[in-house]
């Protein structure tokens, strides 16, 4: 199975050659024949990563979602990014039934569930047309999944600063500091925001800018684990949206 998934990978990957110039509106195209192929290949590709890890698994959702992103998705064929994206979730999703399979795969299952709960997605993209467009924000939690579901944890710290600094103007404010030390959120609520503020954000801080050193010790999940403290800033992100 997880061989299988690697050629597919690897053919995903042949594709992005094959783009072509669609001129400075469309950008690069997929010629329909290569498209066919792509779609072909994700929808296998999906079926045999939920025969391995169970549907609803982290690599299948990723993958519907990377498919279906960008310029188009499947509708005028995918785009360049979602491709090389495509390929590397499968790629992923091959080594985590491998490591399944010799037994050294019991911190990476189906179940594991998402960094961004869909949920909170699903919600962000069902919030009325107003003041706020949530395209980079839901764009944003899409790839906090990918990069959490691959273990990059820096990059992980990188796309939840990003959050942080994305999302102050929704609640009145110029910067995240502002927010967890002014808005009057429920005291439940305001030690959370504190946590991301203090310990997210620096956490990032020090990855983001640190030069090369002699000796380097790389971040563990355990440093960017704030997954329960962006899911509180979610929820207070698609409440206070919904009352504009």
């Amino acid at each position: 199975m997880s061989d299988e998934l690697s050629k597919i990978a690897g053919d995903m990957a042949a594709l992005l050659p094959l783009f072509v110039n669609g001129g400075s509106i469309s950008g690069l195209l997929l010629p329909t024949q290569h498209s066919a192929r792509f779609k072909a290949m994700a929808i296998e590709a999906k079926a045999l990563i939920d025969e391995s890890l169970d549907r609803g698994n982290e690599y299948s959702m990723n993958l519907i979602s990377s498919v279906n992103s960008g310029s188009g998705g499947f509708f005028g064929g995918p785009s360049y990014a979602a491709v090389e994206e495509a390929s590397q979730i499968v790629s992923a999703a091959s080594r985590a039934i491998a490591r399944k399979a010799s037994g050294n795969g019991s911190r990476i299952t189906g179940t594991r569930s998402a960094f961004v709960d869909l949920s909170r997605i699903e919600a962000l993209k069902a919030l009325p047309a107003g003041q706020w467009d949530f395209t980079r924000l839901i764009e944003l939690c899409r790839e906090l999944n990918v990069a959490a579901a691959n273990d990059c944890h820096m990059s992980v710290g990188f796309i939840l600063r990003s959050i942080l600094n994305h999302v102050p103007p929704i609640f009145g404010m110029e910067s995240f500091a502002r927010v967890a030390s002014e808005y009057p959120f429920a005291k439940s609520i305001k030690s959370a925001m504190a946590r991301l503020q203090a310990q997210g954000r620096d956490s990032a801080d020090f990855h983001l800018h640190q030069p090369i050193r002699k000796r380097e010790a790389l971040p563990a999940a355990a440093q960017v684990a704030f997954s329960q403290e962006l899911d509180v800033l979610l929820s207070e992100v698609i409440r206070v949206a919904g009352e504009d």
